[in-house]
């Protein structure tokens, strides 16, 4: 009977060890290394923020943060400074607002 309740309960022990939950498919790292991904899960979170998860959109947004300034963006990110789009001269300087 003691041998029997031994083999029970390593067995389910092994069961339930088997049973733990899977790894988020939102980890930074994983979404660094895939860019594809990364842009899926962005324009998701453009999409739908609340349907997508505040977690999945923190994360996208610090694997393409680690991206851009590790320098290894895609061909469709900005690589350097100098390729982003010009600040609008509207915010060059103040504006004065007459009463």
């Amino acid at each position: 009977m003691k041998p029997l309740f031994a083999v029970v309960t390593v067995v389910a022990v092994l069961v339930l060890a088997g049973c733990k939950p899977p790894a988020p498919a939102y980890g930074i790292d994983a979404l660094v290394a895939d860019p594809v991904r990364l842009k899926a899960v962005r324009q998701q979170c453009q999409a739908d923020r609340a349907k997508t998860g505040d977690a999945a959109c923190q994360a996208a947004a610090e694997a393409f943060r680690r991206r851009f300034f590790a320098g290894t963006a895609g061909p469709d990110e900005y690589r350097t400074l100098a390729e982003l789009p010009p600040i609008p001269p509207s915010f060059d300087v103040p504006v004065e607002v007459t009463p």
